[in-house]
C-alpha cells in the first residue's frame, strides 16, 4: 500500500482502494501468525482491528468504509437527514450520522451538521484537547471540504455514504 504525500496527518492513506482492503487482509493475517508464534493470541478480527489502527484508521470498518469511497463517488445530491457516512475530519477518519444539510448564499457552498460516532479532537496542540463530536462544516457538491468563500480548505469530507 502506497502512502503518498497526501496522506492525512494520522497517516491513513487517502487512496485506500479495495485492493488495499486486500493487502490490509493478508497483513492482518501474518501478524496473527506471527503473534502466535511468539505465544500471543489475537483473534481474526483483532488482527483487522490492529492492522486499521497501523494505519490511522479508527477501527477495521472505517478502513474498510475507506476501501469503498474510490469505487463511486457521492455528490451533496446523495447526501440526507439520517444518513450514515464515512469520511474525514481535519486529518481523522470518522462516522457518523447527518443532522442537517442546507445551501449557503455563495452558490455551490452547503452547510451540513453531523453526529459523529466518536469525538475527535479538533486541537493540533501537545498541551491541551478540544474534543467534537458534533460537527458544522462547509462542503462542496462533490462533498469536499471548502471555506465559507468555496476555496478548498479543511473541514468535513464525505467520502462514502453507509
Amino acid at each position: 500500500m502506497d502512502q503518498n504525500a497526501d496522506a492525512p496527518a494520522n497517516g491513513a492513506p487517502k487512496n485506500f482502494t479495495s485492493d488495499s482492503a486486500d493487502a490490509l487482509k493478508a497483513q492482518a493475517k501474518r501478524l496473527r501468525a506471527a503473534l502466535a508464534s511468539r505465544d500471543v493470541s489475537v483473534s481474526h478480527a483483532g488482527s483487522l482491528e490492529l492492522m486499521a489502527q497501523c494505519y490511522g484508521f479508527r477501527d477495521w470498518n472505517t478502513a474498510l468504509a475507506m476501501t469503498r469511497r474510490n469505487a463511486a463517488s457521492i455528490s451533496v445530491a446523495d447526501l440526507g437527514i439520517g444518513k450514515r457516512f464515512a469520511g474525514s475530519y481535519l486529518g481523522h477518519a470518522v462516522t457518523g450520522k447527518i443532522l442537517g444539510l442546507t445551501g449557503t448564499p455563495v452558490g455551490g457552498v452547503y452547510r451540513i451538521e453531523v453526529h459523529l460516532d466518536h469525538p475527535v479532537d479538533v486541537v493540533a496542540s501537545k498541551h491541551f484537547s478540544g474534543y467534537r463530536q458534533r460537527i458544522a462544516s462547509r462542503i462542496n457538491k462533490d462533498c469536499e471540504p471548502v471555506l465559507a468563500s468555496g476555496q478548498r480548505g479543511p473541514g468535513l469530507s464525505v467520502d462514502l455514504l453507509l
